[in-house]
């Protein structure tokens, strides 16, 4: 969206959009090497899904101790407040200037911000689930069903099906027993269930959680909101009495910014679907745009929090703030292959890859 020039025109060095971990990390680096730092988030606070983390995390990079993810947001804001990071809560990106300025409001007024570099770290969105009467009031997410427990201090049902049996689906069904929610059974489309969390599994199996392999929700019936679902097995259909379907897929990288800004994106299914290219920094085609977190195709916190310092490391450097970028990037690039899956790592560096046959340019040794 191009919008016409009006307001009065705000300037800072690094402008992030997206108030989440990876949009904090990258605040904390940039404002540590003196430079203007101005983070929007369209939230009334900033955090992200960190807010309503309780789970711990243990594999986290250096300067971080294994805590929930709440404690880390704390951490993350405390250092951001003592950085003097400038925060604008309820602000959102809207569109570009042919200037190539972004525009941002806050509901009421529209005005322009100049930056040197705009680092772009909006997240990702959780995927649904499509079935038969998946529409009902009762079939949530199960980022919605962590939003009502841990923010909004709400019960969003007294008898559940989880369907999924990836790390969230299982860190959501833990959450439910610990409130006092009795999880009927979890439904799993393959052959074998996705995580690989023991302690998670161990804790379900104590419960004695029934687990449907090979099985999905044939329907989800009710007058006006989930009373009742069928779920067809691999022999036979089991009809459950539930008022709450806690569904967990896969993450989508959200890349409107990006395509406002002209990046060029790339497809990869291992990292969640279209990404932006991006070289060794996180920097996207447009020399002026970074991403980091969830928009770079990674899930992992410990992963989220490393590529907003590394994004935010290159920026500095390309304002000549940073003189042993090369050494700080191996550095941090090594943290982050020993957190995530080499499938993913494989395929973040054919992004890599990607960006500088785009460029016309040598590939770098990474």
């Amino acid at each position: 969206m191009r919008i016409q020039q009006g307001g009065n025109q705000m300037k800072t060095d690094l402008l992030i959009v997206g108030g989440g971990p990876a949009g904090l990390s990258a605040a904390i680096r940039g404002a540590a090497s003196n430079i203007d730092v101005t983070l929007i988030d369209e939230s009334f606070t900033v955090g992200g899904q960190l807010r309503q983390q309780i789970q711990q995390v243990d594999s986290l990079p250096k300067g971080y101790s294994p805590s929930r993810g709440v404690e880390i947001l704390a951490k993350l804001e405390k250092e951001a407040l003592h950085s003097d990071v400038k925060i604008l809560n309820n602000h959102t990106m809207v569109g570009t200037y042919e200037n190539g300025e972004v525009g941002v409001t806050n509901g009421t007024d529209t005005f322009p911000i100049r930056a040197k570099k705009y680092l772009f770290a909006p997240g990702a969105a959780e995927e649904a689930i499509i079935f038969p009467g998946w529409t009902l009031p009762g079939v949530m997410t199960a980022g919605a069903v962590q939003i009502l427990l841990h923010r909004e201090l709400v019960l969003p049902g007294e008898e559940a099906l989880i369907v999924g049996s990836n790390d969230f689906a299982l860190e959501t069904a833990q959450q439910l027993i610990e409130c006092g929610i009795n999880i009927k059974g979890i439904v799993e489309k393959g052959d074998k269930v996705i995580s690989e969390n023991v302690g998670l599994l161990s804790y379900l199996n104590t419960y004695q959680i029934p687990i449907y392999l090979q099985s999905e929700i044939e329907m989800v019936t009710g007058k006006g909101e989930v009373e009742s679902v069928i779920v067809q097995t691999n022999e036979t259909q089991i009809k459950m009495k539930v008022d709450l379907i806690c569904t967990a897929s896969t993450f989508t990288p959200i890349v409107e910014t990006f395509q406002l800004m002209n990046c060029h994106l790339a497809y990869q299914y291992e990292l969640g679907g279209w990404i932006p290219i991006y070289n060794q920094g996180f920097q996207t085609t447009n020399d002026s745009v970074y991403v980091a977190g969830n928009a770079a195709g990674v899930t992992h916190l410990g992963a989220i929090l490393l590529t907003g310092e590394i994004a935010a490391v290159h920026a500095l450097a390309t304002m000549g703030k940073i003189s042993n970028v090369d050494d700080v990037l191996d550095e941090l690039w090594e943290a982050l292959s020993s957190l995530e899956q080499a499938e993913n790592m494989q395929r973040r560096y054919e992004n890599i890859q990607a960006y500088y046959k785009l460029k016309g340019l040598p590939l770098p040794k990474i």
